[in-house]
Parts: C-alpha cells; structure tokens; sequence
C-alpha cells in the first residue's frame, strides 16, 4: 500500500461556498499534519467538519466506510494499520469484516486486531471447491468413517455449503475465509481509541540510507527526526552502521506541511534541514501559520529561500479570516452598501472582482489566508466603483 489514503476536510461554516476547497490530508498522518490540513481547511478546534475520502483506500474498506459514520480519528487509526498489513493481511481482513455479524466502526477498528483469529485459504471461491478440498483431504471428523467407495457419490456443493455454514466462512474476490478461533478482542469501545498514530511527530522527518545503495534497497535506512539531538545522531548512525552524516545522503523526506513537499529531494544538506527545523521549532504556532502562509505566497522553491524566510516575517502582513476571493469580492461590494440581490449581480464575476482588488492592493490568498508584502493598502472607492461598472457591463 505504497500509495497515500486521504480525505478532505471542510469547516462546515464555509461548505456552501462554491470555491472554498477545505483541506486535504494524507492518511497516517501524525498530529502535527492533522492541525496543518485544519489549519488550511480554516477550522479551529472545537468546529464542526465534514469529511470525504479519496486517495487510494482498498475498494473493499470503501463499501464499509460508505455505510458508516466515521471520525477522523478512527479513518487515522485505520489508515495506520493498513499501511502496515501484508497482502495476505489485507485478504483475511477483507473476510473478517465482511463475516462480521454486526458491523459499524466499532467492529471494524476491532477486526483489525483480530486476523489471527481468522484463516484465508486463496482462490476457494465457491462451496464446490470448499466440498471438493475438503473430500480430498478428510478435513472434516464426519468423513472419516465412511467408506472411500462413498466419496465419489457425495455432492461436492452441498458438502462445500455445509462447512461453510460450519466455519461461518465466507467468500471473498479473492479466496475464502472462516474463523478459526471463538475469542474476539473487543479493544475499541466506541470512545476511546486503542492506540495513537505514531509516525514522524516533527515537522521534518528525513530517511537517511548509507551512499552508494540503490533505491529498490531503501529497506537498510533509517529516519531521523528534526530538528535531531546528539543522541538521536548517535542512534541512527548506529543503526545505519555509519560513523557519519557525511556517509549518508537523503532518500525521502516527509514533512508536515504540504508546502515544503517541493523541497524534499532538492538538497542533501542535513544540517542545513536541521537549521530549518530548529527555527520553525522556536515559532509560536501563530508565528508558524503566518510562515506558512508566507512561503506559499512567495513560492518558496529550496532550503535556502525557506531559511532565508523565517526572518523576515515583519515584512509581510498576513490575514488568516480571509478564505475565497469571491467571498472577500462579495464583503467589499456590501460594504459599498451594493445590494447584491439586484438582478445586476446575478451573472456578476465575484471571484475576479475579488482578484482584481487583492491585486491592486498587493496581496495573494494562500491556504492559510491573505498575505501581501507591505501593510495592506486601502481600496479606494472610485476604483472599487469603476471595477463594479466594468464588471456589470
């Protein structure tokens, strides 16, 4: 499952505005992702949400999750265990949830820690080929006794049916499953989740590997999370089997924010990661979320310019309120006093009007909110005027 699972948020305040996006997340994600896609979906916390899956979640989980409520608490959990299960994991679980006499979601975080209860035997697809595994094989006490000249006159299908509804098995695309055991963990209540998500807490967590090994033999690295001390040094090395950063290059990196994805791979400088990490760790979350908003605005592109950045945040004006530009085109119109239910504005471009102002004024939308380069100019009336004439016209 090397492909991401991920879900949209959306603060359910801004849902009926037909160009608020809300924020997307990949699943796992630690809790310093969860608050950047809260952050960029502008929720606080406490605030309603709605949430939908996209990515790449196995079909069968889809159609479970269709029939559910679900939190994004529990989706984290499940995308957590999935991505560690074995193909062969993920065959049994499909069995064991579709042979759950009660499904909710309860059950389903449940079933992920009840696979050894469960057998899979792939490409039994039918009670035909249950009866006929289990004649050639005397796998049932009742076949025992009777003679071998019987076995050719017994109904395969019936037999199939009967261990079946014996095992309590079912079928799956891919093979057949059946319990072999009558214990059942009841590990989630419902409330509180059996444990946390634990992956990469940092900001940055960057995979080191020795130099010179191939990416198919990525298996022999190790993380290393930011901004690193002298004994987490000393422990990844170790477990590298190296003497030195100087021996290791940078294989993947991940990272909390969708933003600084585009660093990943353009610089091999692991000090120069670290003094990255080490400034962002010493923001307070206020000054970390105008960061943020900033390096979108000037699309930050290398280390350096994102270094270079966190000292110049004074220089910047941010304003996290703002969402869309039509939203923000629609709020000047009224407070001309514009009466936007006039059939004037039913075909009116509230978006570009929008735009055109935060041009003027020099300021962007990020997904964090508004920035400009200088304190915000005031929009001046007659322009504003001129603007909706032309928009009107």
């Amino acid at each position: 499952m090397s492909k991401p699972m991920k879900v949209w948020i959306y603060a359910c305040q801004f849902a009926e505005d037909p160009d608020y996006r809300g924020g997307v997340l990949s699943l796992p994600a630690h809790q310093e992702a969860v608050r950047d896609a809260f952050q960029r979906a502008r929720l606080k916390e406490g605030e309603p949400y709605l949430l939908d899956r996209g990515g790449c979640w196995p079909g069968f989980i889809e159609s479970v999750l269709d029939c559910y409520n679900h939190t994004l608490e529990e989706l984290n959990l499940l995308a957590y265990k999935l991505a560690q299960m074995t193909e062969k994991q993920l065959e049994v679980y499909e069995g064991v949830l579709k042979a759950l006499p009660e499904r909710n979601m309860k059950q389903v975080i449940n079933g992920l820690y009840n696979l050894e209860r469960f057998e899979f035997l792939p490409g039994i697809r039918c009670d035909n080929d249950i009866g006929e595994m289990t004649i050639d094989n005397d796998l049932d006490p009742i076949l025992e006794d009777l003679p071998g000249d019987i076995y050719p006159l017994l109904d395969t299908e019936k037999v199939g049916a009967y261990i079946r509804e014996k095992e309590n098995g079912v079928f799956t695309l891919r093979g057949y499953c059946y319990r072999v055991s009558g214990q059942w963990q009841e590990v989630y209540d419902g409330k509180q989740l059996p444990e946390q998500v634990e992956i990469h807490p940092s900001q940055f967590s960057l995979y080191l590997v020795p130099k010179g090994i191939e990416p198919e033999d990525l298996g022999v690295g190790a993380w290393l999370e930011l901004p690193y001390d002298e004994a987490s040094k000393i422990q990844v090395l170790e477990n590298l089997g190296l003497e030195s950063f100087k021996q290791c290059r940078i294989a993947k990196v991940r990272t909390a924010a969708p933003l600084f994805e585009q660093l990943a791979g353009r610089d091999h400088d692991i000090d120069r990661w670290n003094r990255l990490a080490k400034k962002l760790l010493s923001m307070t979350e206020k000054e970390l979320l105008k960061y943020k908003a900033v390096a979108e605005f000037e699309g930050c592109s290398s280390l350096e310019q994102a270094t270079e950045l966190t000292d110049m945040l004074d220089q910047y004006a941010f304003d996290p309120v703002q969402v869309t530009y039509a939203t923000y085109g629609r709020e000047c119109l009224e407070q001309m006093g514009a009466d936007l239910e006039a059939q004037a504005f039913r075909r009116f471009d509230f978006e570009g009007y929008g735009k055109e102002i935060y041009s003027q004024t020099g300021r962007k939308l990020t997904a964090y909110g508004a920035v400009s380069k200088e304190p915000v100019l005031e929009e001046v009336q007659s322009e504003c005027h001129s603007m909706v004439t032309q928009g009107m016209g």
